[in-house]
């Protein structure tokens, strides 16, 4: 099974073939709020002929020991971690919505990791609506998920059956834990540190994101300095899951413009 005992911790990564061949980028995944390094899976074997990709599951989340922190710099941490425990000289770190946060807060602390960075569905400032916070506070007292409002997270024209299949695969994570990623996504702010980070960016987005709408989106292209934007239709804050053949395409197209690994 693929664990890394990383911090004292007992963290679980995802694999789609392979992960010491050397082929392609080597790129490492980091999930959103309350969720597991599942949710890359589709995307990941998809690639996998071309790249080497890894999904992490943040401690406390999915298989991974822990309960979570506050504080993305601590997740960066594991993530940097894990990427050394693999023997990846460098790596492209991808993260979606709070993933977006731990992957930049990688790229300023240990920025001779990275090769590329992608973010999806998140923003340098990562500001929580108090009825989200409010809810996820409720759910950690009581121990009861209570599942968000699909206007909030999809497009109205991403069908039912995308929203349940999420909600599947990251329903068994721990209330307190899913509050504690909240947190995490309300305290983080790193719109001063943009400017310091150098390597190729790739901000991708959905048109309907009302979680990270598109304006973070363009505040990442503006203030990054190697950064290019991609703005998906018929999307919401899960752009690589309702829109996963365009996702592929601009991240591949991406991928292939980064120096060789």
């Amino acid at each position: 099974m693929p664990f890394a005992d990383l911090d004292g911790l007992r963290i679980y990564y995802h694999t789609a073939g392979d992960v010491t061949a050397r082929r392609g980028q080597r790129v490492l995944y980091v999930h959103g709020t309350g969720c597991n390094g599942r949710v890359w899976l589709q995307h990941m074997q998809a690639i996998a002929a071309v790249h080497t990709p890894v999904a992490i599951d943040l401690p406390g989340h999915g298989q991974s020991a822990g309960r979570g922190f506050r504080g993305a710099a601590d997740y960066g941490h594991v993530v940097a971690a894990l990427a050394r425990h693999l023997g990846w000289e460098r790596c492209v770190v991808v993260g979606h919505s709070l993933g977006g946060a731990v992957a930049l807060t990688v790229a300023v602390y240990e920025s001779e990791l990275l090769s590329g960075l992608v973010l999806v569905d998140t923003g340098a400032r990562l500001r929580v609506h108090p009825d989200i916070l409010r809810a996820a506070r409720q759910a950690a007292a009581s121990g009861q998920a209570l599942p968000l409002d699909r206007a909030w997270a999809y497009a109205p024209t991403t069908p039912q059956t995308v929203v349940d299949a999420v909600h599947a695969l990251t329903a068994d994570t721990d209330p307190r834990v899913t509050y504690a990623d909240w947190i995490c996504d309300d305290s983080f702010d790193f719109m001063a540190r943009l400017k310091d980070i150098h390597v190729p960016a790739l901000a991708v987005c959905g048109a309907e994101d009302r979680l990270t709408p598109v304006h973070y989106h363009r505040y990442l292209q503006r203030h990054l300095p190697r950064c290019q934007l991609a703005v998906l239709r018929h999307a919401g804050h899960w752009s690589f899951v309702e829109q996963p053949a365009l996702f592929n395409q601009v991240l591949l197209a991406f991928l292939s413009e980064l120096p060789a690994a």
